[in-house]
């Protein structure tokens, strides 16, 4: 039995070192994320001159699950995965994304609403509830004195995408998203109907995070490849076509205020 456990190990081991599987969490549609990543995927790649598969799973639970497993050897994660991804895994931080995430509540632009308590006894649709932006606005707003499971129809959705339709639709009055999520969905949609009633504190934003089993010399490389993302042309129109903001490298305590605010969260 110790025999075909440590044989199973040393197969993993080496796929790993033969093959990348990168980990995107999926937090807009599916096809949107493959053709965006994919450009990431290749770049990559062509770097560390290993191949690398793009992977994801249709829901943010599913996700999480095989990250929390170890499946990816590089990972594309939301600030609140980190933490138990760090403990159970052993993952680490390499680079973030530049600007800080804000949680926001956005209703129609032709809309009277002007802040929270003009929605109550709405429907607010929401990212998933595992998702960063509705942790943390529902805390915000629980902080605010809010009962937010009784004062508000809280509509959980699959991404980003699908909560600011539910607005648009009719189907909810606000959507909890965040604004790189709206900004992008405008541009897909070729519409501006969106205004922002509230808007949380800052915590730190997406990662890019490596699993132990990576070589320190891949890391170095795959580091300094996404942050010089921002500084050649490549680069530069690799970013532009995805939408992707800036990165800057990052380390574990960047997340302590995440973690502070996870072991604080209450609504």
């Amino acid at each position: 039995m110790r025999i075909l456990i440590l044989t199973a190990i040393f197969s993993f081991i080496l796929v790993a070192q033969d093959e990348f599987r990168f980990g995107v969490f999926p937090h807009m549609p599916l096809m949107k994320l493959h053709a965006v990543f994919d450009t990431v995927r290749k770049d990559l790649q062509k770097e560390i001159n290993i191949p690398i598969t793009l992977m994801t799973k249709p829901y943010y639970r599913q996700y999480k699950d095989e990250l929390n497993r170890g499946i990816y050897d590089l990972a594309f994660i939301q600030p609140f995965d980190y933490a138990q991804a760090h403990e159970l895994q052993g993952y680490t931080p390499i680079a973030r994304r530049a600007e800080n995430l804000k949680a926001i509540i956005v209703v129609p632009k032709a809309s009277n609403y002007q802040k929270i308590s003009d929605i109550k006894d709405k429907v607010i649709a929401s990212a998933p509830a595992e998702a960063a932006v509705t942790q943390m606005m529902l805390t915000s707003m629980k902080k605010q004195d809010y009962k937010v499971l009784d004062e508000f129809t809280i509509s959980y959705s699959k991404n980003h995408f699908i909560c600011l339709q539910k607005v648009v639709d009719g189907e909810a009055t606000a959507c909890i998203t965040a604004r790189r999520a709206m900004s992008f969905f405008n541009q897909e949609k070729g519409i501006d109907g969106f205004k922002i009633i509230y808007e949380t504190p800052a915590l730190p934003h997406a990662v890019f995070v490596v699993h132990p089993r990576v070589p320190e010399a891949t890391r170095v490389i795959i580091q300094q490849r996404i942050l010089n993302w921002s500084t050649d042309d490549k680069g530069k129109l690799m970013l532009k076509k995805g939408r992707l903001l800036n990165f800057v490298k990052s380390i574990d305590s960047d997340y302590d205020v995440v973690r502070e605010f996870m072991n604080s969260k209450k609504y």
